[in-house]
């Protein structure tokens, strides 16, 4: 009959709290993962429902346009909202001359 010693049961209890260890890595990252999920989607809808305003509401873009040029600092996200960033008179007339072409 085999005898397990005091230290075969700390080797194995170690060994199982390694792998349960891991296994709660696992959990958290795809937890982390579901929640950025999450978060993206509430960005492209909040984002779709406000630009949907703006064109509803050609006065809100001023107000969309100080909120953005306060908050938005770096020069690549300027840059893919530049039209959002125009005053509301030369992004009206920027429309207007796509629409003509």
């Amino acid at each position: 009959m085999l005898m397990v010693t005091q230290q075969d049961k700390i080797i194995s209890l170690k060994k199982r709290q390694a792998q349960l260890a891991a296994r709660q890595q696992e959990l958290d990252a795809r937890v982390r993962q579901a929640e950025r999920k999450i978060v993206t989607r509430k960005k492209i809808i909040i984002g779709t429902a406000v630009l949907a305003h703006v064109a509803r509401h050609p006065a809100f873009a001023e107000t969309l346009k100080d909120i953005l040029q306060a908050a938005v600092m770096r020069d690549d996200d300027r840059l893919a909202i530049a039209d959002l960033l125009l005053p509301q008179a030369a992004a009206a007339s920027g429309a207007a001359d796509k629409a003509a072409e």
